[in-house]
């Protein structure tokens, strides 16, 4: 007997059937090209390096097809190339970028909109692109589209042996590239043309840019050697786009919903059981956020560190204090020594949306979760907090972070690195002066 699973369910073709329905005409963009766009003030290896992405054109910038581009070597402080002898005892000098270096060598953006502030984060955008492109992509992406980025998926961070490491080293000149990954450019709207975009960047410096091993008394130094953008652009028809300047007229403003991610950093003294009490956003719950220990020397830059090896240090518990309500509701017990670790590791891969599924993951198992470089705690602070396609309520709220160890804070401390998304909306005016509000 042939019957329906509920009465509610409705007929349906299967495509293979269906012989009427034609694809749609793509008719609202009449050119689309790619654009080099040059440094606006004079090269200096240090920088700080301007760029004018749009200068009130009546073309519309595609803000996530963006790219910077740059040409880097790595010599000795006078200039010379350093020579990588042949690996035979395992003690020969050997030296590379860090990890993600097309991202890595960037401290931080900011960036102008029609001479207005619209972005400016703290000085840690390398741990901000280097957390999303880690943990929010699958190990095949790694391993083909990021590696134009300098991204290598390392099996042991901060190991001379390990894979990852040894593909970045190497001697002569290297072309890099990256996506702007800061707020307005990670969502999929363009931008409206007529718009002067003013990008500037603040480069790294050579310490904490360079990883190398059994380097004696030679000291290394990171060589930018050119930079420059790319960037895509539409034109379209002039009644469509008569038409979208009618609706910015009529409606008052054009709006652009985006997740917001801020990146904080905060220290821990060595000799501690416990981190000092820190509040780090007093202004409404994130969506979710992530959190990893470094230690002092990785963080301010050595060379014989990598900057991303987020190591347990005896972590007994974490939690995040909203307000005097802790997520989890309950001590984690946290014993990684001890192989008692599994109910973090299953809140970050929750966290990224990773868990029960078969189409995604981020190549992180449970043993270099605990033990080779990539102890990241992720709290889900929302119920959309993996739906980017929704808002979340707005909960305004002070968020501080508590950690607790078994074992004594080495010596030098450690910082604490903070990663956390937010809803935000940017608008504009008919006479295209942005506004951005964090708090819709």
């Amino acid at each position: 007997m042939i019957s329906r699973m509920d009465p509610k369910s409705h007929d349906v073709i299967i495509d293979e059937l269906d012989f009427t329905s034609m694809p749609g005409t793509q008719s609202s963009v009449q050119n689309t090209r790619w654009s080099v766009v040059n440094l606006k003030n004079a090269f200096q290896p240090d920088g700080p390096w301007e760029f004018i992405l749009t200068n009130n054109s009546r073309s519309y910038l595609n803000l996530k097809r963006t790219y910077l581009i740059f040409t880097f070597d790595i010599t000795d402080t006078d200039g010379n190339v350093v020579t990588i002898p042949a690996r035979e005892t395992g003690k020969e000098l050997i030296y590379g970028p860090i990890n993600n270096i097309a991202h890595s060598i960037v401290k931080n953006f900011t960036l102008h909109l029609n001479s207005q502030l619209v972005y400016h984060n703290s000085d840690n955008y390398a741990y901000k692109a280097y957390m999303e492109n880690l943990l929010m992509h699958s190990k095949d992406i790694k391993d083909s589209t990021l590696s134009a980025a300098g991204f290598f998926h390392e099996e042991d961070v901060g190991s001379e042996t390990c894979d990852g490491f040894v593909k970045r080293c190497g001697t002569g000149s290297t072309q890099v590239a990256a996506n702007i990954s800061i707020d307005l450019m990670n969502q999929p709207r363009v931008l409206l043309n007529g718009c002067n975009v003013k990008l500037t960047v603040y480069p790294n410096k050579s310490e904490f840019l360079i990883q190398g091993y059994n380097l004696g008394t030679k000291k290394l130094k990171f060589n930018v050697r050119d930079v420059y953008a790319l960037v895509n652009e539409f034109d379209l028809t002039d009644g469509l786009s008569n038409a979208i300047e009618s609706a910015v007229l009529e409606h008052k403003q054009i709006q652009y919903p985006m997740i917001c991610s801020q990146v904080r950093s905060f220290y821990i003294d060595s000799n501690r059981y416990d981190a000092p009490a820190n509040t780090l956003f007093t202004t409404k719950l994130p969506r979710r956020l992530f959190l990893g220990l470094v230690s002092s020397d990785a963080y301010n830059g050595t060379f014989g560190t990598s900057p991303f090896c987020f190591k347990p240090y005896g972590l007994s518990n974490a939690y995040i204090d909203v307000c005097g309500m802790s997520i989890p509701g309950r001590p984690m017990n946290l014993d990684f020594k001890k192989n008692k670790f599994i109910e973090a590791y299953v809140l970050l891969q929750e966290a990224l949306g990773h868990s029960r599924n078969n189409f995604s993951s981020c190549a992180i198992d449970r043993q270099m979760f605990a033990e080779k470089g990539y102890t990241i705690l992720g709290f889900e602070l929302s119920a959309v907090a993996t739906d980017n396609s929704l808002f979340d309520l707005i909960k305004q709220t002070n968020v501080s972070i508590r950690l607790e160890f078994s074992d004594l804070v080495p010596s030098g401390g450690l910082y604490c690195i903070v990663y956390a998304e937010f809803d935000g909306l940017l608008s504009m005016d008919p006479l295209r002066n942005p506004q951005i509000d964090m708090s819709v």
